[in-house]
């Protein structure tokens, strides 16, 4: 008997000399990041020890909404895969700077990008330019509207100030440069996009005093985003949602 409490008694003081090395241990290595920031993705989002590297900010934390593959699975959130890599920049460095101002971007993005540095910046946007593109939406609409989309696209409006979106936006919407990708984007986001565009003064679509956003290296339309907002101002309710749906449909 007296041998099996002995016994016990030294399994059991074991144990905690074992539990009091594991937290030391713990505890020690808390102090030093790992050699990358991909060693230890548990705790990638410890900003204080070290600079997390941008694809596993993509992982652990864009993702929530965007996707681990840049393809969202929300009619309000944009698809990222495959979008420019300039653009990307440049939205990333408007959100943490408070210059893109939409509902969705004050509610959430502010807090995202604010603390990004430039590298976590050029990283994600490196990260989801190489990502599979969203495949086109098979949408159940009319014809006509899809015709009228495509018009639009292609050709604009005569006579309306609308210019076709294909001249900065790519043959197929593929986007080109500092000007985004379109192909594959989900409507309902493209359709609030253009409201940005159409009503830079109502705060339902911009939160805070008009700001709106174009990108920053573009020279011939000062102030930024005064390119976007006369062509869109001149679009109807129903042919931004004919251009946004034809939009969808294009891998």
């Amino acid at each position: 008997m007296v041998g099996d409490v002995m016994s016990s008694s030294r399994v059991l003081s074991a144990a905690i000399l074992l539990l009091a090395i594991i937290l030391a241990g713990c505890t020690y290595f808390n102090h030093i990041p790992p050699i990358t920031s991909l060693e230890n993705p548990t705790r990638s989002r410890t900003l204080g020890d070290y600079e997390v590297a941008g694809n596993v900010l993509a992982v652990q934390v864009c993702a929530g909404c965007h996707g681990v593959d840049g393809q969202s699975r929300s009619p309000m959130i944009p698809n990222l895969a495959t979008q420019q890599k300039d653009y990307l920049v440049n939205q990333l460095q408007d959100y943490r700077d408070r210059s893109r101002s939409n509902e969705y971007g004050v509610k959430y993005m502010w807090g995202m990008a604010g603390p990004l540095t430039d590298r976590q910046i050029l990283e994600l946007a490196d990260y989801f330019a190489m990502q599979v593109p969203a495949k086109g939406a098979d949408i159940s609409t009319s014809s006509t509207q899809l015709a009228r989309g495509k018009e639009i696209f292609e050709k604009g409006i005569s006579g309306q100030g609308v210019i076709q979106c294909n001249s900065c936006h790519g043959p197929s919407g593929e986007g080109m440069a500092n000007f985004p990708r379109l192909a594959g984007q989900k409507p309902y986001y493209i359709v609030q996009q253009l409201n940005v565009w159409q009503h830079p003064d109502q705060k339902r679509f911009m939160q805070v005093g008009g700001n709106t956003w174009a990108p920053r290296t573009i020279t011939f339309a000062r102030p930024r985003g005064v390119l976007m907002q006369g062509i869109a101002k001149n679009l109807t309710d129903e042919d931004a949602i004919a251009v946004s749906i034809y939009l969808s449909t294009l891998n």
